[in-house]
């Protein structure tokens, strides 16, 4: 650790450039005096984002210094007076005097300037696509896993997150991922109110930790306002469904409702914040599995009800020491009470005749109960106004799951009661610096160290009729530090040209202990290197080519390598494995953006010792089916994209895409080869109309064809949804209205026939429902600069499975 930092603190005497630029201006109040303590602020001319901001001296003026080239406008304000904004403008190389802004008073009105500081629904930049969500009326009163379905090119399906034509992802929450706990179980729990954006990061540069073949960053709402502001607002969310084929109502309800507060004060050199949310819903899940063990079938269907309560909150403080420093801290945390009361019908038939054998019901009365608490302890440091900066993170952060399996057998007249009890303590720690040193304009570079350590216990307990069974009991002790450094270099050439090109490696260090083995059954340490480049070639002014290459790792998760049974029900469990190993992806990409947006792309990535999540076993004495992960297979991706926009006038906007995928894998396994590839077709759509000023609707939806995942042969499926949006109150409030999942259609379905193993699998939960929210923005609306703080800890989440 003491290598790392005094590499990183070389870096700093690199020999700076200075390459700046000036923008000065003066403004008036309808008097023509000069406007005292106004505020002015520096905004991008494209979507209104703002840049930086400042007050007006006695005499009026304002100057920003230091600024890039680029396209820009002036916003100012005063109380009494309205928002009043210059013309946009182009600063080159050379100082900006801006004519003179004159404010209008609040009694009049403003007719001659307008800003639309909407953002485009999609936004493609050099290294990710950002989809930004916050106006989305559909997403209102969703959960962050409902909001994810709508994102183009990602698939929700069986509980896991993927991309097309990616072997893995790695989910970020503002910049901290957390593979040391399930993030999808997380993602299900929170209210997507306060989601600002989402980012899609297909090919991650050296910058971002080397796990996980793709990132999706979910980008937290954060004021940017001067004084007391904040929002409060109310969700709700009900379906009705017939769920007489398992013995339940036709009229049987579901519904939800999540209120949400955030706060923010800004005054002087503080800036102080919270949110707050909670989040009561009942929602359910149905499954049947149909498989065939020697001359017998065996159809399971087991429906389960889930109810859950979710609190979680965040509150922060900026102190801005000077120009130069800012310091901050962070804590941020969740409680959830949840509960799942499942019932699964398990018919035996003869597999030729259909012939009746045996039946019998399991019932299992799972109550869960997890929480988070993490504090981050962060400081910046501006050597001076060219965007030379040092960021420092210290994160400490802590899971704990609670879980029960309560089991109960009947067959006939006899009775069995099975339980068992997970009590699973995660702890991690991360120190994380990045500095960055401009050389010029166009060339910048950045350098960067983490260390991270983890410890994660998981004392498992299982009993028959209230006996302990210390054969499929266990205590695992899981030890983790990861190493790394990075260095990346950004640079122009030409008029035309973009190269960004980087290096990170990492060391792993894990160790694993059994108490039931008393032995360690995982000891690795080892180094890795993980290269990327990305290289840019603009056409005029509205295209780009960019050609990448990225090699990213997919470390086994937590739990895929306790080595101990976890019952799911009377015939099926889950094995982890101790021995996997790490798999590998190099990928090749070619992509064209036109206007900034995504327009056409063709790739190939190659995946070595892939992680096979539910690799499937079955007993045909116990007739006991369960699932392991296992390195198995050689996985090769083949992708085309195509995406265009529907803009029709000034009303109607949106998007289109297309997505050709090919998935091919290749594993040894049960005594023979699996060696099976499919193309699928994946189509997705987003539409936007302007009815009005104040009303607007939303329409999107997606359709793919069967495709090959893992074993699994997966089964056509989509989903349509649409929304409304209605502004009151002068704009502060919004009522949202939402249908989901309008014709029930998505839902997952397939077959695995390999070898001994015949099996059927079809899942539906309550994806199709309504919500109607509101919401009321209080408080000043005067911008200031605000500052978003990717923590420490980004890369501590996928990994764990912790339900």
């Amino acid at each position: 650790m003491k290598t790392l930092i005094t590499i990183l603190f070389t870096a700093l005497t690199f020999i700076q450039v200075n390459a700046q630029s000036k923008i000065s201006g003066k403004v008036l109040d309808e008097k023509q005096k000069p406007a005292e303590f106004a505020t002015v602020a520096l905004l991008n001319a494209k979507d209104s984002s703002m840049v930086k901001a400042d007050l007006s001296n006695v005499e009026g003026f304002y100057t920003f210094e230091a600024i890039k080239s680029g396209k820009y406008l002036i916003a100012s304000s005063m109380v009494g007076y309205k928002r009043t904004f210059s013309k946009s403008f182009e600063l080159g190389s050379e100082n900006i005097q801006i004519p003179d802004i004159q404010l209008i008073s609040s009694a009049k009105e403003l007719s001659e300037v307008t800003v639309t500081a909407q953002k485009p629904f999609l936004e493609q930049r050099t290294d990710k696509l950002v989809v930004n969500v916050a106006s989305s009326p559909s997403a209102v009163g969703a959960t962050a896993m409902e909001v994810l379905k709508k994102v183009p090119g990602i698939i929700v399906a069986q509980d896991r997150i993927t991309i097309a034509g990616k072997a893995s992802v790695m989910i970020m929450i503002d910049g901290k991922p957390s593979q040391y706990t399930d993030m999808n179980e997380v993602l299900k729990d929170m209210p997507s109110n306060n989601i600002d954006k989402i980012e899609v990061i297909k090919n991650p540069s050296a910058k971002y930790d080397a796990a996980g073949g793709a990132i999706i960053n979910i980008v937290m709402k954060r004021n940017a306002n001067l004084g007391t502001n904040g929002s409060i607002g109310i969700n709700f969310r009900g379906s009705v469904f017939d769920n007489t084929d398992v013995s339940r109502s036709a009229n049987d309800v579901f519904s939800g409702f999540s209120p949400n507060f955030n706060i923010n004060h800004r005054k002087g050199k503080f800036n102080v914040f919270g949110s707050y949310s909670h989040n009561n819903r009942s929602v359910f899940e149905l499954t049947r599995i149909s498989r065939i063990i020697g001359k017998e079938n065996f159809d399971n269907t087991q429906f389960s009800p889930l109810t859950a309560l979710v609190h979680t909150a965040k509150a922060g403080m900026d102190f801005y020491v000077d120009k130069k420093n800012t310091f901050g801290i962070l804590i941020s945390g969740f409680d959830r009470d949840g509960g799942n009361l499942s019932d699964a019908l398990t018919k035996v038939t003869d597999a030729e005749t259909g012939k009746p054998i045996n039946s019998f019901r399991t019932f299992n009365d799972q109550p869960t109960k997890r929480s988070n608490i993490s504090y981050n302890l962060n400081w910046k440091h501006s050597f001076d106004s060219t965007g030379k900066d040092l960021n420092v993170d210290f994160d400490y952060v802590t899971y704990r799951l609670e879980n029960q399996n309560l089991i109960t057998i009947t067959d006939g007249n006899s009775k069995r009661n099975q339980s068992q009890s997970v009590d699973n303590p995660v702890k991690f720690m991360t120190a994380k610096l990045d500095y960055t040193h401009p050389f010029s304009k166009n060339t910048k570079l950045e350098l960067g160290g983490k260390s991270s350590i983890a410890t994660i216990d998981n004392d498992l307990k299982f009993f028959r009729e209230k006996a302990l069974d210390t054969k499929r009991s266990n205590v695992f002790n899981y030890k983790e530090n990861i190493n790394a450094l990075y260095a990346t270099l950004n640079t122009s050439f030409g008029k035309n040209w973009e190269l960004q090109t980087g290096l990170r490696t990492e060391q792993t260090v894990a160790e694993g202990f059994s108490k039931a083995e008393n032995k360690n059954v995982l000891d690795r340490n080892y180094w890795q290197f993980f290269p990327s480049v990305f290289l840019t070639r603009k056409i005029g002014k509205n295209l780009g080519i960019t050609t990448s290459f990225t090699r990213r790792i997919d470390r086994p998760s937590y739990q895929q390598q306790n080595p101990f049974e976890f019952q799911l029900d009377s015939l099926t469990f889950t094995r982890g494995n101790p021995l996997l190993r790490p798999q590998l992806t190099n990928e090749l990409k070619l992509q064209v953006t036109f206007d900034g947006q995504p327009f056409f792309a063709v790739g190939y990535n190659k995946t070595n010792d892939v992680i096979i999540e539910n690799a499937p076993q079955q007993d045909a004495v116990t007739k006991r089916t369960f699932t392991t992960a296992e390195n198995l297979a050689t996985y090769n991706n083949y992708f085309v994209e195509l995406n265009f926009p529907l803009n029709f006038g000034k009303r109607i906007s949106g998007f289109g895409g297309n997505q050709l995928i090919y998935n091919q894998y290749d594993a040894n396994y049960l005594g023979g080869n699996f060696n099976q590839g499919r193309w699928n077709w994946l189509a997705y759509i987003g539409i936007n109309v302007k009815i009005t000023q104040t009303l607007g609707a939303e329409i999107n939806g997606f359709y793919m064809t069967k495709s090959q995942q893992e074993f699994l042969a997966f089964n056509p499926q989509g989903n349509l949804s649409v929304g409304l949006s209605q502004k009151v109150m002068n704009g502060k409030g919004k009522i949202t209205f939402s249908a989901n999942d309008v014709f029930y259609t998505e839902k997952n379905s397939g077959t695995i026939k390999y070898q001994d193993i015949d099996l059927q699998y079809f899942r539906r939960e309550s994806s199709r429902n309504i919500r109607l929210g509101f919401t009321y923005s209080f408080g000043n609306d005067i911008l200031k600069a605000t500052r978003n703080r990717k923590t420490g800890s980004e890369t501590e989440a996928n990994r764990v499975k912790t339900n």
